[in-house]
């Protein structure tokens, strides 16, 4: 028995959500696509929102229901211990055999038969029951001839019904087959022992499975003889047995700590350390139409299953240091690398759990942020601390050199380049430890500091190498560089996620959305739009080797196939739904790794995510005076009463991302659309109605085909044709044509008014972005003011109370600054707080935030640093200030230091952002009062 490795995305639903009893007996799909769910207190329809619950007033007597049963063409029928009911309308009628009640217990009791009808073992007896319009037949299966030539048939326990129409029973300790009218009976001889088998279940592969309350046997297609495989998750006796295949052929069935499914050849066990809480057990397995997963438990209502068969996750839960995670690389061993916020993992192949890194402590701890495979195997990362790791074949981890802060690390032809926060900087891959990465070979630029941060790169399918350096691209063809400019493509805004495509092009993203760039002849960009992406923060780009583009969001993952979006989240059953880090990798399989903030997702069959379900809207009730409408009906008779459509849709995922739209045709043609699931009309008059619904897309904007509901209303007399006839003989010719006239002259001076109204809009919007953008900013040195940064603060400080994370907050002053401006003059000190601004802007990455807190005082925001674990990172800051003399023009440089003060912050500091500050400030002055040029930390 093996552990399942992965942390399952599950959704319960319980009292909270309208289910009215938790303990769940039997679950079922019927053909409409609505989930019925028998409880040991009523019966419960589910339309992806509600439960409706079934009760006395309809039809059900007791409502302790102990199977469900629910076929395409069968119909959908309940047992309960006292009772067997048929459901028609809404409602439920029972079900008699020779004027008497049929009793039905639990079990795989329940099939539809060749001919379509129902097969129902109870009290030992097989029923076929078959339905004639309203009226039901029911009828013993087998004759009682064929009962004394084969005594076991008396005495079943379970059915099954093969694709060929054969049945599977399980009787008197024994397994039935019936088939073209001759029975097998297969016991001990065919390596079965005597035992009740009450689930019985054939896979893709032709497998048969068989179970009884403490065993499962199997019998392999072709083979004469059953093979125990009983799981050893299963030794307690249970009431209720299920066995389930799914969509890829794995046998499922419940066991005592939760579920067990056959993969490999090997049972994998699901349960609490998979998040699964099954209360009492899992009592019923469901396959819906979509191929999703459904487990009812006993006292822990019903579970679904996201993502099930697609999406795997993995936390900390399952061996990663950490569940932030950063980025993900595979070797050519296949060993999976995985870095996080706390260090690096290894998943060998074969293995279900990662494995931290036991190398030297020096090394623990740091956020391994990128990742690569050079020519001899082994693995380069870099870290945000700025440590440059080689980790060999033998496991053994280096450090090669150390960088202020490396944000990516590329592999490529015997070098590797680093993305630093000073720059490119590449190394060969046989460097020893202590080597000193050099510059790559920039060429001078007007207007680009050569020290400008590099954050991403990316090799092109003809070897090209290509990387993002703020609003510039650093191409090297293997000869020489180039820079390419598209600050003016991209309207001034800085790059913040970069990726090569096969086409020959770029993927870039700024903060106003996702650009195509296209490097040949003079830089320019396309925009590349989708409502998926608006008002989306975007983190990281990447395409896989079928030319998809995966872009990491704020609220998940955005895929395109070059011809349809679709939005990735939690509801899908993604581990978590902010991108984090290097966002995705592909996979040699072509599987696709998806990384989070909260673990580690894997889409094992990418493809299917454009298989997704299609929405499936029902009008599931039209009421008026009460009553309801029904399909097909005689026309109704005029009355004042409203008319009001119940809405369900019958998707079960991604339920977030739909809303309506709807239309009464006979009223009006112009669709309206609708979050709520209940539409309402003011009295009809009469006429021919068609109400029809879709549901639509929010992402992506595609709908679902239409449901309708077509009816007649009887007008009054009143409002008869002849009437309204005689009305409008009488009174067009008087008002056709003032009508006409003061119709248009209205249209034209509205169509004025909102031409009007619209251009004021824009300017006033205008004008107030650009006022927005000046009271927020420090206008000498492009920083945060100090208002705007005691907001970020408060919103940190909020962040991490959520989150549990912590920030580290830098207040810092330059020394002396007093003398460089009675000494040099103010433009001399402007010229210093400008270039420490710019230094301090490139050190830190995208999200932190670098403020002007007043005079030569600057503060920063560094979100998710623990302390003292990451004080490296305050160390390079202070570094990086004081690492070049700045240039204060005239030929002239001065030497700048600034003295710090930090202050940590925990979900467990007190939450005033104006005593956070003085207590950075306190270890500011301490630091000045200990000879400046040195960091101090709050007590």
């Amino acid at each position: 028995m093996q552990a399942s490795a992965q942390q399952l995305s599950l959704k319960q639903f319980g009292q909270g959500e309208g289910l009215g009893n938790l303990a769940v007996t039997a679950l079922a799909q019927d053909g409409a696509g609505y989930l019925w769910v028998g409880t040991e207190n009523g019966l419960f329809r589910f339309n992806g929102a509600d439960f409706r619950r079934y009760g006395a007033p309809d039809g059900l007597a007791d409502t302790d229901v102990t199977a469900l049963f629910a076929g395409r063409a069968a119909g959908t029928w309940v047992g309960t211990y006292e009772n067997f009911y048929r459901l028609d309308g809404g409602r439920l009628s029972v079900v008699l055999y020779q004027g008497k009640p049929i009793a039905v217990w639990p079990g795989q009791v329940g099939a539809e038969g060749p001919d379509k009808d129902v097969l129902l073992v109870t009290e030992g007896r097989l029923l076929a029951i078959a339905r004639h319009g309203g009226d039901t037949s029911v009828r013993n299966y087998f004759t009682p001839a064929q009962i004394r030539a084969q005594p076991e048939l008396a005495k079943i326990a379970s059915i099954h019904v093969d694709a060929d129409g054969s049945l599977r029973m399980g009787c008197m300790q024994s397994l039935c087959t019936v088939s073209h009218g001759r029975v097998v009976v297969d016991g001990r001889d065919a390596g079965l022992p005597a035992d009740k088998w009450t689930s019985i279940a054939r896979d893709a592969a032709g497998t048969l499975w068989i179970r009884s309350a403490t065993r499962v046997f199997a019998l392999p297609a072709g083979a004469g003889r059953f093979e125990e495989r009983t799981p050893d998750e299963i030794r307690k006796h249970s009431l209720r047995t299920e066995l389930q295949v799914d969509a890829d052929g794995k046998v499922m069935t419940n066991a005592d700590s939760g579920l067990v499914r056959w993969h490999e050849g090997g049972w994998e066990s699901f349960g609490n350390d998979q998040d699964l809480h099954a209360g009492g057990g899992v009592t019923a397995i469901l396959q819906d139409h979509e191929h999703g997963i459904w487990l009812g438990t006993l006292g822990r209502g019903l579970v679904h299953w996201l993502g099930y068969g697609n999406l795997e996750n993995w936390t900390a839960s399952q061996g990663l240091p950490d569940d932030v995670v950063i980025s993900v690389q595979r070797d050519r061993h296949g060993t999976l690398h995985v870095g996080t916020r706390s260090g690096h993992a290894s998943q060998a192949p074969g293995e279900r759990r990662f494995t931290a890194d036991a190398g030297p402590a020096a090394f623990a701890g740091h956020q391994w942020v990128a990742m690569d495979i050079d020519t001899q195997d082994r693995l380069w990362a870099g870290t945000y601390s700025g440590l440059l790791l080689r980790r060999d074949r033998a496991a053994r981890t280096t450090l090669i050199a150390h960088q202020p802060l490396i944000s990516h690390v590329l592999a490529d032809r015997g070098r590797i380049w680093m993305a630093t926060a000073n720059g490119l900087r590449v190394l060969p891959d046989t460097a020893p430890a202590g080597a000193q990465p050099q510059a790559a070979p920039i060429p001078a630029v007007a207007g680009r500091h050569p020290q400008n941060p590099v954050t991403f790169g990316c090799a092109d399918r003809h070897g090209d190498l290509w990387f993002a350096s703020v609003a510039d691209i650093l191409h090297f063809n293997g000869h020489e560089w180039e820079v390419l400019p598209f600050g003016a493509a991209l309207h001034g805004r800085d790059i913040v996620a970069f990726a090569c495509t096969r086409d020959g092009t770029l993927l870039a993203s700024t903060y106003e959305g996702l650009w195509q760039l296209h490097p040949r002849g003079v830089p320019r960009a396309t925009r590349i739009d989708a409502p998926v992406l608006r008002d989306r923060a975007i983190h990281s780009l990447a395409e896989d080797s079928r030319g998809w583009i995966w872009v990491g969001l704020d609220v998940g993952f955005a895929v395109w196939n070059r011809n349809r979006w679709r939005l990735l989240n939690q509801t899908h059953g993604l581990a978590w739904n902010d991108s984090n880090g290097y966002t995705s990798y592909e996979d040699r399989d072509g599987s696709m790794w998806l990384i989070t903030s909260n673990g580690l997702s894997h889409v094992l069959h990418p493809e299917r995510l454009f298989d997704a379900a299609a929405r499936k809207p029902v009008i599931e009730a039209a009421i008026r005076g009460g009553r309801p409408l029904a399909a097909g009906a005689a026309a109704l008779p005029w009355t004042a009463d409203q008319l009001v459509f119940h809405l369900a849709n019958l998707q079960y995922e991604d339920r977030q991302g739909f809303h309506y739209r709807f239309r009464m045709l006979g009223v009006d043609d112009q669709w309206n659309e609708t979050v709520q699931p209940e539409v309402r009309y003011a009295a009809l008059p009469g006429g021919d109605y068609r109400f029809q619904l879709v549901a639509v897309d929010n992402e992506t904007g595609e709908q679902s085909a239409p449901a309708e509901l077509a009816f007649s209303i009887t007008p009054p007399w009143w409002r008869s044709g002849l009437f309204y006839g005689l009305c409008v003989v009488a009174t067009l010719g008087a008002f056709y044509g003032f009508h006409r006239v003061r119709l248009r002259a209205l249209t034209r001076r509205e169509t004025r008014l909102a031409a009007l109204v619209q251009e004021r809009t824009h300017e006033l919007e205008l004008s107030r972005e650009e006022m927005r953008i000046r009271a927020l900013k420090d206008g000498l040195t492009g920083c945060w003011n100090r208002s705007a940064t005691m907001e970020i603060v408060e919103r940190e400080i909020e962040k991490c109370l959520r989150s549990g994370e912590s920030f580290a907050l830098v207040l810092l002053d330059l020394d002396y600054f007093k003398r460089v401006n009675d000494t040099h003059g103010h433009l001399a000190g402007d010229a210093v707080l400008v270039e420490t601004a710019r230094r301090l802007k490139s050190a830190v990455r995208p999200y932190d935030a670098v403020g002007r807190y007043g005079g030569e005082e600057f503060i920063i925001v560094l979100p998710g640093l623990t302390l003292p674990a990451d004080s490296g990172r305050i160390d390079a800051l202070r570094g990086i200030v004081r690492a070049e003399p700045v240039d204060i023009g005239t030929g002239k440089t001065l030497a700048v230091t600034a003295s710090f003060g930090v202050v940590g912050f925990t979900p467990g500091t007190r939450r005033d952002p104006l005593e956070l500050v003085d207590r950075a400030d306190q270890a500011l002055y301490r630091s000045k009062n200990e000879g400046r040029d040195r960091i101090s930390y709050a007590d």
